[in-house]
C-alpha cells in the first residue's frame, strides 16, 4: 500500500508539473508571438490562459499589452487592473497599467480624461513604489510631468529629474527622454544634442535618425536633415517616417 500511494502521489506530482511547464511554455509563446508582431497568435494563446480561476497574474499582464496592442484599451486597462489585483507585488504591472490608462485617455472626453490622468499617475508612482529603479515607472512619470498641464501638476522640472533618473539607469532610453524635452520646450539645439548621444549608443536606431533630422529641419540645417533621413533609409528602406520626412524636406525645397 505505501508503494501504490507513493506511486500515486509521484505521478500526481509529474501531472502538476507538466502542467505546470505546459502553461509557462504557452505565456513564452505568447509573449515571443507578441515580440515578434503576430498579435493574432499572441491573442489565441493569452486569452485562454488569462480566464483561469484564480487569475493567473502573469497572464493578465500579457494579455493587457496584446490588448494594448490591438488598440482594444478599454480591455487592456482592464487585464492590467486585474493583474495588479492578482498580484500586487509586481512593479511592471502597475505600469503596464499606467501605460494602458495612456492610450485609453485619447478615446474618452474630457472628464474621464482628468480621472484617468490621476490613475494613470498613481499607477505609475505605485510601480516605483515597488522598485525605484523601475525603469519603465520613471519614464511614464516623466511624460506625465511633461505632459500634463501646470494646473493638473505638469511640472517640466519634475520631467527633467525623472529623466535624468532614467538616464541613470538606462544612458541610451534617458538620452531619449531628455531629447524629447528639449523638443517639447523647443530647445532644438540641446534635443539634438540628446538625440546624437542616444545615436552614439545605438547608431542602428532608424527613428532616432528620424527625430534627429527633423530637430534638424527645424534649426534651418536643412543638407544636415537629409543626410540623417538618407541614413535612416539606408538601415531600413521601408521605413515610412524616414520616407515622408525626405518628401516634405524636398517640398519645402521646392517652394
Amino acid at each position: 500500500m505505501k508503494t501504490k500511494s507513493s506511486l500515486l502521489a509521484a505521478l500526481a506530482a509529474f501531472v502538476l508539473f507538466a502542467l505546470g511547464a505546459h502553461a509557462q511554455t504557452g505565456l513564452e509563446k505568447a509573449a515571443a508571438a507578441l515580440k515578434a508582431g503576430d498579435i493574432a497568435a499572441a491573442d489565441s494563446i493569452v486569452t485562454p490562459l488569462a480566464a483561469t480561476t484564480p487569475p493567473d497574474a502573469v497572464a493578465l499582464h500579457l494579455l493587457s499589452q496584446v490588448r494594448g496592442a490591438q488598440k482594444r484599451t478599454k480591455e487592456a486597462v482592464e487585464a492590467a487592473e486585474a493583474a495588479t489585483k492578482a498580484d500586487a507585488t509586481k512593479p511592471e504591472y502597475y505600469s503596464q497599467l499606467g501605460v494602458a490608462l495612456s492610450m485609453r485617455m485619447g478615446e474618452v472626453g474630457f472628464m474621464q480624461m482628468a480621472m484617468m490622468s490621476g490613475r494613470m499617475k498613481a499607477a505609475f508612482e505605485k510601480s516605483v513604489e515597488l522598485d525605484a529603479n523601475h525603469v519603465a515607472g520613471l519614464i511614464g512619470l516623466t511624460r506625465f510631468y511633461s505632459n500634463a498641464p501646470e494646473i493638473a501638476g505638469g511640472s517640466p522640472a519634475k520631467a527633467a529629474g525623472f529623466a535624468e533618473r532614467v538616464r541613470a539607469l538606462n544612458p541610451y532610453l534617458g538620452e531619449l527622454e531628455l531629447a524629447r524635452l528639449a523638443e517639447r520646450s523647443e530647445d532644438f539645439a540641446t534635443a539634438l544634442a540628446r538625440y546624437d548621444a542616444a545615436l552614439a549608443l545605438r547608431p542602428e536606431n532608424v527613428g532616432v535618425h528620424v527625430a534627429a533630422g527633423k530637430v534638424l529641419a527645424k534649426l534651418g540645417r536643412k543638407d544636415e536633415a537629409r543626410a540623417r533621413f538618407e541614413a535612416a533609409l539606408k538601415l531600413n528602406p521601408a521605413h515610412e517616417g524616414a520616407k515622408k520626412s525626405l518628401a516634405e524636406l524636398d517640398a519645402v525645397a521646392v517652394k
